[in-house]
């Protein structure tokens, strides 16, 4: 108990103080909708394609089994397709809101909740695999769905001009530099290093701020079914079926299992919500999803911890 306390008390708490801050400025009308906006741009084209090359120059991937992430995307993906049917007909979402509430439900705050949290209880081999996770994650989803926006947001224009916002887009570029890095083992000088972990590092609480203005600016009173949906597909149904694949599915003995776990019962990730807010798509119930989560997460990660 007193570890967990130990923390609660950090890094959980003063990473969720962050968005508390957000909400607090917003309330005292010194931040505005717009602000989020502007701060939101810093992340989408300078913040977060510093963390996602950082992340993707760093790994190795030599030494990693492929059975644990396969089988943690596999979880990802049945709970993508929940969310998505769920937001889309029985909550009556726009499909693009749809599509990014399913993201929130299987997109976990790994990096900056789970991972420091794993450090302290399970030490290196479980930091290796979650940001193996991360990668993956950054790869298939958001670089998946940051494809997708751009091409559902783009339908009415022709392919050559989707194609060349596709091939301009940070993300995109970020990903593809930062593999090609990796795989063709190319020494960067140590200034990329320094540039990609200064700046990396801004991208987390920059868009944990921007979501505690935006949620303020749009508080309801009443209860959002919606995003409660959606917390409940990302702490107890993912869980679930990380827990169902462990039992059926022979994986390595040892840490991994009790790692996959604890990344499975983090909340949802904020990018998501970034890019909600880069393509104009409502982020109400996607901020609101994440608050609930990373609340309610404080209990998910005591019980399989």
């Amino acid at each position: 108990m007193s570890l967990f306390v130990s923390t609660l008390l950090n890094p959980i708490f003063p990473i969720c103080a962050v968005l508390l801050v957000g909400i607090f400025f917003a309330k005292c009308k010194l931040f505005d909708s717009a602000n989020a906006q502007a701060i939101n741009k810093f992340v989408f084209y300078v913040g977060m394609p510093a963390l996602l090359f950082g992340l993707l120059t760093n790994t190795d991937f030599s030494n990693m089994s492929m059975r644990l992430p396969l089988v943690y995307l596999l979880c990802e993906a049945i709970i993508f397709f929940c969310g998505t049917m769920i937001c889309r007909y029985f909550l009556k979402r726009s499909f693009e809101e749809s599509l990014l509430l399913a993201m929130a439900a299987c997109f976990v705050n790994h990096a900056f909740f789970v991972l420091p949290i794993a450090n302290i209880l399970y030490g290196k081999k479980a930091a290796e695999l979650i940001t193996f996770i991360i990668v993956d994650d950054t790869i298939v989803l958001f670089g998946g769905m940051t494809v997708v926006m751009e091409l559902l947001r783009n339908r009415q224009e022709s392919y050559l001009n989707t194609a060349k916002k596709l091939i301009t887009n940070p993300i995109v570029i970020t990903i593809c530099m930062g593999c090609l890095v990796n795989f063709f083992h190319i020494d960067l000088h140590d200034g990329f290093h320094t540039y990609t972990d200064f700046v990396g590092k801004a991208a987390a609480p920059t868009s944990m701020f921007a979501l505690g203005i935006i949620i303020a600016a749009n508080i309801k009173k009443r209860i959002d079914v919606c995003a409660l949906s959606i917390m409940s597909l990302k702490l107890i149904l993912f869980p679930v079926l990380i827990w169902t694949a462990i039992l059926w599915i022979p994986l390595p003995e040892g840490v991994s299992k009790d790692t996959l776990m604890l990344t499975s019962a983090g909340p949802c990730g904020a990018m998501p919500f970034v890019l909600a807010v880069q393509y104009r798509v409502n982020p109400d119930s996607i901020g609101l999803a994440i608050v609930y989560s990373t609340l309610l997460s404080l209990l998910t990660l005591a019980l399989v911890s």
